[in-house]
């Protein structure tokens, strides 16, 4: 997914409580209302450059409100306050992505990964850069060499969110069948986990093939908690998978379909 968004990457754990990229969703706010918030914790910043909270909120709203270069700002004042919290290191990422910094942005996530090797919100950062960045194999042969990692560490949670994103990038790619494979794979493995229909679901709109998709549909909305944090941004993702045409599909999903946890 080549922009900054609040929707979820779908290889996220299925009883993940944080989203992929920055949970910014939540109830729409009139542009007067985000203003005067805005300006209320400029002001607490004016007396108290080192407040976080303050600078949490600030980098937030910018970021909803596509001013990147400013939320960089933010974030860089957060990593120097809290240069351990992860958070602000992949939003910083994520900023210089939004930035078209490609780079820079594939840098910062590469350190990132070399504290935490199999942190699943990095790995799908970095994919995203290098496809963008016209990077080919490359995608996947970082991706595996991740999963080689979480195979020999006994990490089946890991492995199992590494298979889901790699899937991913194959749709990502316009690789269906491919990503078909990869996604019936973990159906066969396990059963019970919601994720894989709905990718398997999404696939087949892609392919215009609406009762198949249906049914993996359904499938998904059987097994999805009720009290699955991205619960709502799936479901709209079905909804549109639905009933939107597939050369909608084709230019939306292309662009989108990863990033979303």
């Amino acid at each position: 997914m080549g922009c900054f968004t609040a929707k979820p990457c779908l290889a996220l754990p299925a009883q993940t409580t944080s989203s992929s990229r920055v949970n910014l969703e939540g109830k729409k706010e009139t542009r007067k209302g985000k203003c005067e918030e805005g300006e209320m914790y400029e002001k607490v910043l004016e007396k108290e450059p080192r407040n976080v909270d303050a600078l949490k909120v600030l980098l937030y709203g910018k970021i909803r409100r596509g001013k990147t270069e400013e939320a960089v700002e933010c974030v860089e004042k957060l990593i120097d306050i809290e240069p351990d919290e992860v958070e602000w290191r992949l939003l910083q990422a994520l900023c210089y992505e939004m930035l078209g910094q490609l780079n820079r942005a594939k840098r910062l996530f590469k350190e990132i990964l070399e504290d935490t090797p199999l942190l699943l919100r990095a790995l799908h950062g970095l994919a995203m850069v290098m496809h963008r960045n016209h990077e080919g194999p490359a995608v996947f042969e970082m991706l595996n060499e991740a999963l080689k990692v979480a195979l020999r560490e006994k990490r089946v949670t890991e492995e199992r969110n590494i298979r889901i994103l790699i899937g991913q990038m194959h749709v990502v790619k316009g690789e269906l069948e491919e990503a078909m494979k990869k996604f019936q794979d973990l159906v066969n493995d396990n059963p019970r986990d919601f994720r894989p229909y709905l990718c398997q679901g999404i696939i087949y709109s892609l392919l215009d093939k609406k009762k198949e998709a249906a049914e993996q549909f359904e499938i998904y909305q059987s097994l999805v908690p009720e009290e699955f944090p991205q619960r709502g941004f799936l479901d709209e993702v079905v909804l549109e998978a639905k009933t939107k045409s597939r050369k909608w599909l084709q230019k939306d999903f292309k662009s989108e379909f990863s990033y979303k946890k």
